[in-house]
């Protein structure tokens, strides 16, 4: 009998087409789900997005968290199975945008065969999908998967007829407002090549959170990125509401069961404590020629040992200057090179990992403080330059490779920044901060008020603020 007075909610979830941000919407899934239990509300997710993206995920589906497939139309040299970044050649981007944005009638069928639904979450790369709830009067929440800080930083530059000056944050900030518009301006060219988008590169983010619900969600720790939160409510005239860092826990893929996974974690129990580099930059990030070389000769120069997770385009991808391998006779004796996956997280956080060379996404930015390990900053696009200057900023980051432009380095400058991180003072000195990050990390994360706070926002916008009262 008390099953049945229990309130429901109904929400529909709709993350980029990119691993890298629907599994932070897979994670709020589980947590909303969970936590929504312990204060009497049944919360069902249905969690949207292609068919190439859900069948990894297949295994996480469940009574209260559904998958819902999005077929998006076919588009010359675009076929199912890249309607995904994974794999993704970049020259692409703009045609995989484009046929996502010409997906909203899709969308807002699958609304319809959905209800009720009482509350779209979506991306900011999808600023139509509000639109489409709101013809059907279901309010929608932006729910953002990266920083405070760089979100900030882009609606500063977006806002610039209005905001006039530098980011306010020197630390975070690009040095001058000349050189932040040039930046954003250089994003918004190298993400519409050819014009093939159907929304503009600069609108995107700004339609998506004017058009959120009276509020904005983030992924993010509030006691590191507080002030940062504070100037985004400012510039956008809504509240931020944090929902902590949200560190899945296991494993991370299915294929750790496979021997590679395995294999990582047996040869990282022959390294000495804190002797080792992990190497990785991201699910969607594919090397130059130049950058695999340079990076390869930096980490042999380096003399530390490292684990150096590296990934290829398919064979059938035809793209000039990519790399298709690590530099012919490349093994040093103190390293490990690992194509495709390595389970990050365990990797991170084994007493051998002393350091952790990254393109500063934010999720990895995230996972390696909630590990307690230092950083080395090798940020290389879009909001990773941000995530670099905020990890510098809190002591996260221990050294940072220098580049003449983003993407443009030298392995003498890879081998300084690893040893320094792992050998020098300022390496320890880092470690010590990143363990006293760790605490603060972990605390966020077990915070279940701020996904309670959540829950309550989102019953106030449908109009079962009852069913969640104020705790």
């Amino acid at each position: 009998m008390a099953q049945a007075e229990r309130e429901s909610m109904r929400v529909v979830m709709f993350p980029w087409l990119a691993h890298g941000h629907i599994n932070p919407y897979l994670e709020l899934a589980r947590r909303l789900t969970t936590v929504a239990s312990d204060v009497d509300v049944d919360v069902v997710v249905h969690l949207v997005s292609t068919p190439a993206n859900l069948a990894p995920l297949a295994r996480h589906q469940t009574d209260r968290i559904k998958l819902v497939e999005l077929h998006l139309p076919a588009l010359p040299d675009l076929p199912p199975a890249l309607h995904t970044t994974k794999r993704l050649p970049a020259r692409l981007m703009p045609a995989l945008k484009r046929a996502c944005d010409l997906a909203a009638p899709r969308f807002g069928a699958l609304l319809d065969e959905l209800r009720p639904v009482d509350v779209l979450l979506y991306d900011f790369l999808q600023p139509w999908a509000p639109l489409e709830a709101a013809a059907r009067g279901v309010p929608a929440v932006h729910f953002s998967t990266c920083s405070a800080a760089a979100t900030a930083f882009f609606m500063h530059c977006r806002k610039i007829d209005r905001v006039p000056g530098a980011f306010p944050f020197e630390a975070i900030g690009l040095g001058s407002a000349d050189e932040e518009a040039k930046y954003t301006a250089l994003l918004d060219i190298l993400d519409d090549v050819g014009g093939a988008a159907l929304v503009p590169e600069r609108a995107r983010l700004t339609l998506s959170l004017e058009r959120s619900s009276g509020f904005v969600a983030v992924k993010t720790c509030a006691d590191v990125e507080r002030k940062y939160m504070d100037y985004l409510s400012q510039l956008i005239g809504k509240e931020v509401v944090p929902v902590g860092p949200l560190i899945a826990h296991g494993d991370g893929s299915s294929e750790y069961e496979h021997a590679g996974g395995e294999r990582v974690m047996r040869w990282l129990d022959g390294e000495q404590p804190t002797s080792v580099v992990l190497v990785s930059f991201g699910s969607e990030y594919f090397m130059s020629e130049r950058q695999m070389e340079q990076m390869a000769r930096g980490l042999e120069l380096s003399g530390v040992p490292f684990l150096w997770v590296v990934r290829f385009l398919g064979a059938e991808d035809d793209v000039r200057g990519v790399a298709r391998s690590v530099p012919p006779g490349f093994a040093p004796p103190q390293g490990m090179v690992v194509e495709g996956w390595a389970p990050q997280r365990r990797v991170l956080s084994h007493p051998s990992c002393g350091a952790f060379l990254t393109h500063c996404g934010w999720s990895s930015v995230l996972e390696s403080m909630a590990a307690g390990v230092p950083m080395v900053a090798l940020p290389l696009h879009i909001d990773q330059p941000l995530n670099a200057n905020l990890a510098a900023e809190v002591g996260a980051a221990a050294a940072r490779v220098k580049q003449e432009c983003f993407g443009e380095f030298t392995a003498e400058e890879v081998a300084r920044a690893v040893r320094v991180a792992v050998n020098g003072k300022e390496g320890e000195a880092a470690r010590r901060r990143a363990r006293e990050l760790r605490e603060v990390v972990a605390r966020n994360d077990d915070d279940d008020t701020q996904i309670v706070a959540l829950l309550q926002r989102m019953a106030r916008i449908c109009g079962k603020d009852q069913a969640v009262p104020n705790q």
